[in-house]
C-alpha cells in the first residue's frame, strides 16, 4: 500500500473536496470559513475566498469553484481566474450539498427540505424539490438530480428530472445515507452507521439494491471512476474501495484522523482529515 502525501496541513473544520485536472480545493466549515486550493502536484495552499459563513460542499469546473454556506444561508460562486465572490442564492435555510452541470447548480436545503437550482450565471432559484427529511448530498447527470435524505432507518435515496417533475425513491429504509455519486448506470451511496455501515448502489431507473460493501465504519464520503467507488471511513481512519460490480474491499490508507470528504481523478484518490485538519493523497492502488 502506498504512503499517503499530504497537499495541506492545519486547516480547521476541514469539509468537502474536489479536484480538477491542476488543483484541488475544500473548505473549511467555520464561522469565518474559508476555500482553498493547492495545485496537486503540492506546493502552498491557496486562499480563494476568506470570511465565509460555515462553508460545507464545493463543486468546480472550467470556469469557477462554487460552494453552499451553512452559516447564512447562501450559494456563492468565484471564479477561477480571482476576483470576489457571487451570490447565486441566498434565504436559504441550511444549503448543504452541491452539484453543477453546465447550465445550473444544485444544492440541497438540509433544514427546509428542500433541492433546488440556480442557472450558473445567475437568475432566479426553482425548487425541484420540497417536503424532503434531511436532504443532504447530492449528484447530478444528464437528466436527474440525485439526493439523500439523512434519516435513521427511514433515509432514502431520491431523484427528480432536473426540469421539475415528482421525486422518486430508488431507495428506502437506509440507515443514515449520507455520500452520493453517479455514473451511466447507477446511483451509490453510503449509510453512515459507525459500526455496520454499508456502500450502496440501484439502477438509475430504479429497482433491487445491492450493497457493495458491509460492516464499514462511519461510511461518509464517495467518488468512483469507471472501475471502482472510493469511500472514506471516519470512524476507523480508513479510504477504501470496491469494484464498481462488486468483489474484494481494498484498503487505499489506514491511520486516517477522521476522513470525511473524498474525490478522485485518473491518478490519485485525495480526502480530508477533519481530525487531523489535513488535505491528502494517494496514488490509486
Amino acid at each position: 500500500m502506498t504512503s499517503p502525501v499530504t497537499l495541506a496541513s492545519g486547516q480547521n473544520g476541514l469539509g468537502d473536496i474536489v479536484v480538477d485536472a491542476q488543483s484541488a480545493y475544500w473548505t473549511t466549515n467555520t464561522i469565518g470559513g474559508t476555500v482553498k486550493k493547492v495545485a496537486l502536484a503540492g506546493g502552498t495552499p491557496v486562499t480563494l475566498a476568506s470570511g465565509q459563513s460555515y462553508p460545507a460542499d464545493i463543486a468546480v469546473d472550467g470556469q469557477s469553484v462554487y460552494w453552499t454556506n451553512n452559516g447564512d444561508g447562501t450559494v456563492k460562486k468565484l471564479a477561477l481566474a480571482g476576483g470576489s465572490p457571487v451570490t447565486l442564492a441566498s434565504g436559504q435555510i441550511t444549503p448543504s450539498g452541491i452539484a453543477i452541470d453546465g447550465q445550473n447548480v444544485y444544492w440541497t436545503d438540509f433544514d427546509s427540505g428542500k433541492v433546488m437550482k440556480v442557472p450558473v450565471i445567475g437568475g432566479s432559484a426553482v425548487t425541484l424539490a420540497s417536503g424532503q427529511s434531511k436532504p443532504f448530498n447530492i449528484a447530478v447527470d444528464a437528466q436527474n438530480a440525485y439526493w439523500t435524505n439523512y434519516l435513521s432507518s427511514g433515509g432514502a435515496v431520491m431523484k427528480v428530472p432536473l426540469v421539475g417533475g415528482s421525486p422518486v425513491a430508488l431507495a428506502s429504509g437506509q440507515l443514515y445515507p449520507t455520500g452520493i455519486a453517479v455514473d451511466g448506470q447507477n446511483v451509490y451511496w453510503t449509510n453512515a452507521s459507525s459500526t455496520g455501515g454499508t456502500v450502496m448502489k440501484v439502477p438509475r431507473g430504479g429497482g433491487n439494491t445491492t450493497e457493495l460493501a458491509t460492516n464499514q465504519y462511519g461510511p461518509e464520503g464517495i467518488a468512483i471512476d469507471a472501475l471502482s467507488a472510493f469511500w472514506t471511513n471516519n470512524t476507523n481512519g480508513t479510504v477504501m474501495k470496491v469494484p464498481l460490480g462488486g468483489g474484494t474491499l481494498s484498503t487505499v490508507a489506514s491511520g486516517q484522523s477522521t476522513p470525511v470528504r473524498i474525490a478522485v481523478d485518473g491518478q490519485s484518490v485525495y480526502w480530508t482529515n477533519k481530525g487531523g485538519g489535513s488535505v491528502m493523497k494517494v496514488a490509486k492502488p
